[in-house]
């Protein structure tokens, strides 16, 4: 059997370690990543990733495999040189919101070339006149085809090394962008993306604080590899930044995809090899939906894309993948039947304990890995339930009192558990009533996509 070749993080790069890294045995032993894993290393080795953990920079071949392992893991982050150099271009879709484009141009400045598509928009003599007053280049659609097409297009007359794709309703500044191309260094980095915030000032509290804590766009605190199943599961291109030569290689955006282009250009990158990057030490902003009923019209036209998704990239799209063991710890918890659900999490908890404890982790942490265990897979699929299948759930809570208790607890369980970690400035009933609606508005729309595209794919589980 062959051994894969690994690509060395270039010289030069240095290393921050993951916040949910936990190191044993003089860094013989390194716990993390998503999924979390131990990796178990030679004296070499650990001294090595000691310098290279502790701050050092990558000097040597023999360190930039090392450090790709670590990276690879989602043990450590990397952090790029701060004299990359690479050449970059933004493109900026538009439609008619010439208030927001202006903002989002001015965010960007002059130090950056930009290009805005006009994707048919109804004033376009204003909107050409905002562009104009800033320097850009402006090309126009004489219809409206939709933002991936709209992004193509800017993206055909593109010639640096790096698109920067970002939003008409996004201000990113052109210091974010440029901090954002620095991993492109990385030889093996295809796309990456920043955080994005909401922006907030002008909408009503409830929503703002909401938006805050709950935005889709926002993907968390946590940096980290992006790919299917894992912590981070894709980037938005709200902001997002892409090597144009890989960009072509995979053929763009799908222009038949009004939502989830994003997403499936993303896992199309991936697929075909390529490293994508989420850096959330890099912030970018984003105006959020100023009313209720545009933010759940939203939330549902993003669930209308998950069947077209299923139907490109399988396994990849389901909304729920989980091991049999926290499924039937939620299906008892249904059936009524809590004590089994409880050994169940008992029986996991200790086999959990005992595969850890035989790679070396001292038994104090082993104990704490055992207790929490099955608990986020046992949220993800209540979330799952109150998402995809709450007339299900309502129905049983109607026609069957015995049930009441456990599908209160499924539906409650994923917001007050956001609720209690993120504290949002909103009181927990509000947030409640905001995150269920929130689920449902998506579930809607997954559910609009699956009659559409005839397919149940989005509504399954998969099991593994």
């Amino acid at each position: 059997m062959t051994r894969e070749r690994v690509t060395p993080l270039p010289v030069g790069f240095r290393l921050r370690v993951d916040a949910r890294t936990r190191r044993y045995d003089g860094d013989r032993l390194l716990v993390g990543g998503s999924p979390r894993h131990a990796l178990k290393l030679s004296d070499r080795g650990a001294a090595v990733a000691g310098r290279l953990l502790a701050g050092g920079p990558i000097a040597s071949t023999v360190d930039g495999t090392l450090a790709r392992r670590l990276v690879d893991a989602g043990i450590a982050q990397p952090v790029p040189p701060a004299n990359t150099t690479v050449s970059v271009e933004v493109v900026v879709p538009a439609y008619d919101d010439t208030r927001a484009l202006t903002a989002c141009l001015q965010a960007i400045g002059a130090d950056l070339a930009v290009t805005v598509v006009d994707d048919g928009s109804r004033n376009a003599t204003q909107l050409r006149e905002t562009v104009e007053r800033t320097g850009a280049r402006i090309l126009r659609h004489d219809d409206n085809r939709g933002p991936a097409a709209a992004r193509n297009t800017g993206a055909s007359v593109a010639t640096a090394d790096v698109i920067a794709f970002v939003d008409s309703d996004a201000a990113a500044s052109a210091a974010s962008v440029r901090a954002l191309s620095l991993h492109f260094a990385d030889p093996c980095v295809v796309a990456a993306a920043p955080r994005i915030r909401p922006l907030s000032a002008a909408i009503d509290s409830t929503i703002a604080a909401f938006a805050s804590a709950a935005s889709p766009l926002d993907q968390g605190p946590d940096s980290g590899v992006v790919a299917p199943h894992r912590r981070v599961g894709y980037v938005p291109s709200t902001v997002l930044l892409v090597r144009r030569s890989a960009f072509e290689a995979v053929g763009g955006f799908d222009e038949s995809m009004r939502y989830g282009e994003d997403v499936d250009l993303v896992w199309r990158l991936i697929a075909e090899g390529g490293l994508v990057r989420y850096d959330a030490g890099i912030e970018v902003h984003h105006r959020e939906p100023e009313r209720w009923r545009h933010w759940l019209r939203r939330r549902f036209s993003y669930g209308t894309s998950a069947a077209a998704l299923s139907r490109r990239h399988g396994a990849d799209a389901v909304g729920l993948t989980m091991q049999p063991v926290p499924l039937a710890v939620v299906a008892l918890s249904l059936a009524r039947r809590p004590r089994l659900a409880a050994g169940v999490v008992v029986v996991t908890g200790a086999r959990v304990a005992r595969r850890l404890g035989r790679a070396g982790v001292p038994a104090a942490a082993t104990a704490a890995a055992a207790a929490i265990s099955p608990g986020p897979a046992a949220l993800a699929a209540a979330r799952w339930l109150t998402q995809l299948w709450w007339p299900l759930l309502l129905a049983m809570a109607v026609t069957s009192p015995r049930h009441r208790r456990a599908v209160a607890i499924t539906v409650l369980a994923s917001p007050t558990v956001m609720w209690v970690s993120r504290r949002p400035g909103i009181d927990p009933v509000g947030w409640t009533l905001a995150s269920i609606a929130d689920d449902v508005a998506y579930g809607l729309g997954v559910w609009r996509g699956c009659w559409r595209d005839r397919t149940v794919a989005p509504l399954l589980p998969r099991v593994r």
